[in-house]
């Protein structure tokens, strides 16, 4: 997509309140850029990495930054995000119908630990897959969640009531602190239907969980109020979670198939990118933005993203992680698709 940002690339130099999907209130300052994780194609290519000082125009930075070497030799929906200890931590899809889930981390986005799978589904012989993890930090336990949808085929839940709902998801989770051992998986929610591709957003004393309402996934009718994105509230990470909101997506080109949100609040505002994944044509990555949570705008118009940008996650990172994945290269600041002496004047500013 092609789009133009309201915002003048200066402005975004402002001190922003950001909370990240990935964590609460991790060293988040003037200091941040905005980071996404994300895949193309079938997720053979690895990590690739964008940046966006506007939240609205996104640059790649050349990649790949991670190749897979385990499970099926595939990095789809990577999830990355940033502890309070300043380290790096991603999870990412291993394959379309396996028990685990990937993991690396890095303290600056160039070097990665040893790739290893957690086998989080491991123990139900019944689990048809993992997909799409997420992680969230809490910082009252000091202990990381992952966060997952496993289709789990032993009769758990009852079989979709839709005909065009061929697969039954549900929302999982374990904790960790290190990385190394795991608590045993847990359903987290269960709105009774098929769903996936769930995120955490911490909104002051309160949890949103935005999530893909599943249903009709195999379906060619059209219905506004499945295949969307919606959201449900709690006051723990753990849940229990109720009060589903409607659909927030399908209010721009894409009318359905719109799936992997990514939810950050800046400034009083709330976006939530989305990937429209399928029919109407064309796909695209886009977003939409609420003041409320009520009323919700898509922006997608506005925006610009890398060429086959999909499913990942969104963080603010401090400008010395971007210069050193940059590697001295001067980016294209004001988004006019030049590299120039206004850019040059705004890397300055921004890296002094």
């Amino acid at each position: 997509m092609i789009g133009k940002s309201p915002h003048l690339a200066l402005t975004i130099m402002m001190a922003f309140s950001v909370n990240s999907i990935s964590m609460a209130q991790a060293d988040i300052s003037e200091n941040t850029v905005y980071l996404f994780s994300f895949f193309t194609g079938g997720g053979e290519k690895g990590l690739r990495l964008a940046y966006s000082f506007d939240l609205y125009n996104w640059t790649e930075i050349p990649g790949p930054h991670l190749s897979p070497q385990i499970g099926d030799n595939i990095m789809r929906d990577p999830f990355l995000a940033r502890g309070p200890d300043g380290l790096f931590h991603l999870v990412w899809t291993t394959g379309w119908g396996r028990r685990d889930i990937g993991y690396s981390g890095s303290p600056d986005l160039l070097s990665w630990s040893e790739q290893k799978l957690i086998p989080v589904m491991a123990h139900k012989e019944k689990a048809r897959n993992c997909w799409a993890p997420k992680l969230f930090y809490d910082e009252t336990l000091n202990q990381w969640m992952i966060l997952w949808s496993t289709w789990l085929d032993d009769g758990t839940f009852q079989p979709p009531a839709e005909p065009g709902t061929t697969k039954n998801n549900r929302i999982f989770y374990v904790t960790t602190s290190d990385f190394k051992t795991f608590s045993m998986a847990e359903l987290l929610f269960d709105p009774g239907y098929n769903c996936i591709d769930a995120c955490l957003l911490k909104d002051e004393k309160e949890y949103l969980l935005f999530f893909k309402d599943e249903r009709d996934n195999d379906a060619s009718r059209f219905n506004p109020e499945h295949q969307n994105i919606r959201f449900a509230r709690g006051d723990r990470p753990y849940g229990p979670f109720g009060s589903i909101s409607d659909t927030i997506t399908g209010k721009g080109a894409g009318t359905w198939h719109n799936e992997g949100p990514g939810a950050i609040k800046v400034a009083g505002e709330y976006y939530v990118y989305y990937d429209h994944h399928g029919e109407p044509l064309p796909l695209y990555f886009g977003a939409v933005k609420s003041t409320d949570l009520t009323e919700w705008v898509d922006v997608s118009s506005l925006m610009s993203f890398p060429e086959g940008f999909k499913h990942g996650a969104i963080l603010g990172i401090p400008h010395p992680i971007l210069r050193g994945l940059l590697g001295g290269a001067r980016p294209d600041l004001n988004g006019d698709g030049v590299i120039n002496l206004l850019d040059f004047s705004i890397l300055i500013e921004t890296w002094n």
